[in-house]
């Protein structure tokens, strides 16, 4: 490299962690702003910057499963629009099968303009409450084509030069049952991008269109470095992982199985085996699936530096035309980012912990998630989206897991909302929220606990109850000889006597004033030997509460 192309390591830092920077900002003025609570309460939503191409550079710390696949919705859209880009120009897309995940993930995104040319991209993926199709909320596991998921949006120019097309604004939020929440997130959405567009052009302004451009080749580069030198670390070889998802029937397990060759600081993960595509919302378009795999790869990382798309150039991945990991449409896709990409990531992880033993955790629960439709005591409609109670994560080889985190594919990425804020705003009653005994898996190092928490329903109204979720019986596995931890126990408790159990795969179900919609959410798999634990340790855990003394027994050697 000669003096004019190189990078003052100083400045490298400098513009990479202002980037971080405005990545963030941009995720708080969303959080400001928007108007749904899965988006100002939960954040369900994730800002990058990515380079001319389209490939992310920074990222605010929010969801992982979004960010991986940001990159595939900006280079759709360049395909669309091709060299008819200007400044002040802003892009909007959903669709699964341009770029997209799926259907309730709006991705909207601002090219910035230097010198004439287009430098920078400011982006922005967001979770909206409802995006239309047969089930509020989304995620319905009646649906059998895409259409039946809600509104499917293809790349499109929402502003041109920053004047926004108020009809087609509208025309998308009239096909929500929630338009001023929608129109005013998508607002929310425009004003990030804005301001994001507004700090990136300063930096181009103070350092320079060229030495910007030098600062995100270095960073990209360095993401590719850090990952490939991470993999020669590895055992070479070909490795493989199983994992698993619900089928609709739950008696029929759909098996994810990966191949993994691990070889001269490169990876190719390979995902033709899995099987052909479904009839319902369990399919994972290419960009999820991609973005999944690369998450598995950077759970083993130890440096922030990885957390872009250079490192995902050390990774090649294989999938087969019209399978469960690469769907044609018109298959439905709404559970992709949770359930789907859990079980890529947990297959992809189980493949390398043979190849980097020590450095891969266990068996994380998977998410299970409910939505409630009806109307609040000032006869305005509302949905409210469960983030409550999440289940543990897994251990690995030096600490026991985290309580009541999060899926893997987004561990506390989204924070859980106020109980007393839920109780104000919705004919909602918190009874119990607690963490739930002996769910863990036992190990030298165990799971974390998953929790427990008890909803009364107090709507004059009868309300309308949409579950979409796995884990009741697909159990979150051990590493290493540890065990695996309890799965979900979900149920309605009617206001008289009768219970009706819950298995993710439900949609309108009415509920009534007084009815109790009890979790109990799945623990983490455990890691280790359960005998080797120190039996102190073992001791403190069930003075805390965290196991019974007959979990204890079972699983140690503790008196």
């Amino acid at each position: 490299m000669n003096r004019q192309t190189e990078i003052n390591p100083l400045t490298l830092s400098v513009v990479r962690h202002k980037l971080q920077a405005i990545a963030e900002e941009m995720a708080e003025t969303m959080t400001h702003t928007c108007f749904s609570p899965i988006l100002n309460q939960n954040q369900d939503f994730s800002t990058v910057i990515a380079d001319h191409s389209g490939n992310t550079v920074a990222q605010a710390e929010r969801v992982p499963i979004h960010m991986g696949a940001m990159s595939w919705a900006l280079k759709a859209m360049m395909q669309r629009f091709g060299d008819d880009l200007r400044p002040g120009d802003i892009f909007i897309a959903n669709d699964p099968y341009s770029g997209g995940s799926h259907l309730p993930d709006i991705t909207m995104s601002k090219p910035v303009f230097a010198e004439g040319r287009l430098r920078l991209w400011v982006s922005i993926r967001a979770h909206q409450g409802d995006i239309g199709g047969i089930s509020a909320g989304g995620y319905s596991a009646s649906a059998r084509e895409i259409w039946h998921e809600g509104l499917r949006i293809p790349p499109v120019r929402l502003a041109r030069e920053d004047a926004v097309h108020t009809d087609i604004l509208d025309f998308i939020a009239l096909n929500s049952r929630k338009p001023g929440d929608l129109k005013g997130d998508i607002l929310a959405q425009i004003a990030a991008v804005n301001i994001g567009a507004r700090r990136v052009s300063t930096l181009l302004a103070r350092y320079g269109a060229d030495e910007i451009n030098r600062c995100v080749s270095g960073i990209l580069d360095a993401g590719e470095l850090g990952l490939r030198l991470l993999l020669k670390r590895c055992r070479p070889g070909v490795f493989t992982g199983m994992s698993y998802l619900e089928g609709e029937d739950h008696a029929r397990w759909i098996p994810v199985p990966v191949s993994v060759e691990i070889r001269d600081g490169r990876a190719v993960v390979d995902l033709t085996g899995c099987p052909d595509q479904v009839d319902n919302f369990l399919n994972s378009p290419l960009a999820n699936t991609r973005a999944a795999v690369n998450v598995a790869f950077l759970y083993l990382c130890d440096d922030e530096q990885q957390l872009n798309d250079g490192s995902a150039r050390a990774i090649e991945l294989r999938t087969r035309k019209g399978s469960l990991v690469d769907p044609v449409e018109p298959a439905p896709v709404a559970a992709c980012t949770s359930l789907t990409a859990s079980a890529i990531i947990e297959a992809v992880l189980q493949a390398m912990a043979a190849s980097l033993p020590g450095n891969v955790m266990a068996g994380f629960a998977r998410r299970f998630r409910f939505a409630i439709a009806s109307r609040g005591q000032d006869g305005g409609s509302f949905i409210w989206h469960s983030f409550f109670n999440r289940g543990g994560a897994g251990a690995n080889a030096q600490f026991d897991g985290w309580p009541n985190l999060g899926g893997i594919h987004n561990p506390g990425g989204t924070p859980s909302p106020g109980i007393e804020r839920t109780e104000a705003t919705y004919p909602l009653v918190i009874e119990e929220y607690s963490l739930r005994q002996d769910s863990c898996g036992a190990g030298e190092q165990r799971g974390g606990l998953g929790g427990k928490i008890a909803i009364r329903y107090t709507g004059a109204e009868p309300g309308v109850l949409n579950v979409a979720g796995a884990g009741t019986d697909v159990l979150p596995y051990g590493l290493m000889s540890g065990r695996e931890a309890q799965g979900h126990e979900y149920y309605i408790l009617r206001a008289g006597t009768a219970t009706q159990r819950l298995n993710g795969r439900e949609s309108g179900v009415v509920i009534s004033r007084g009815d109790r919609i009890v979790c109990l959410s799945a623990g983490g798999g455990g890691y280790g030997d359960a005998a080797r634990r120190d039996p102190e340790r073992v001791k403190a855990d069930v003075e805390s509460g965290y196991i019974s003394p007959e979990h204890a027994s079972r699983f140690y050697d503790w008196r």
